[in-house]
């Protein structure tokens, strides 16, 4: 596993999901404002506010991001160790 990848595509405007990867730049979330990831709570931020800040080429954006792709793989990896 790659430590670094979380934060990586996370610059990139990708996020992970228990459904799958988001790419938050897409246009239907400009309007979803329900949260990142319905299934793991990570960050208190809709899918729309997100969308808007990369929009806006907010530095912000990926800070939450990459602390979001980062509380969902602590979550994923608890729920391995749990399973083994």
């Amino acid at each position: 596993m790659d430590s670094c990848n979380p934060t990586r595509v996370a610059r990139h405007g990708t996020l992970m999901t228990s459904s799958g990867t988001v790419r938050i730049k897409q246009q239907i979330y400009a309007r979803d404002f329900g949260p990142i990831d319905p299934a793991v709570p990570t960050v208190d931020y809709s899918r729309a506010y997100l969308h808007h800040l990369f929009k806006q080429n907010e530095p912000i954006a990926l800070t939450i991001a990459s602390i979001h792709n980062i509380k969902y793989m602590n979550h994923l990896m608890a729920d391995l160790r749990a399973k083994i």
